[in-house]
């Protein structure tokens, strides 16, 4: 699925009148796992780049560049929309 069709279903997701419970996401394996489990949205936080691409806590700064590579890395791995948040911190 490209990326202008996944960000239309992602919309569409945030318009509806249901509660979407995102499945918690860190590589492209877990985003994987969470599809396959049925989760219609993936959720992908600043803490949890930190740890995941730094190995460290949500205390030392993360480039933007480097969370918005694993953002891209999770992505390429399947078709599940992905709800980013990034902290303040991480810029």
């Amino acid at each position: 699925m490209d990326f202008t069709t996944r960000r239309e279903r992602y919309r569409g997701i945030l318009a509806g009148d249901k509660c979407v419970y995102p499945g918690s996401v860190f590589d492209p394996i877990s985003a994987r796992i969470a599809e396959d489990l049925g989760f219609e949205v993936g959720m992908f936080a600043g803490s949890i780049a930190s740890g995941t691409v730094l190995g460290a806590p949500d205390l030392i700064v993360l480039t933007l560049t480097e969370f918005a590579q694993q953002i891209h890395r999770i992505c390429r791995a399947g078709d599940l929309s992905l709800m980013v948040d990034a902290a303040p911190r991480l810029w």
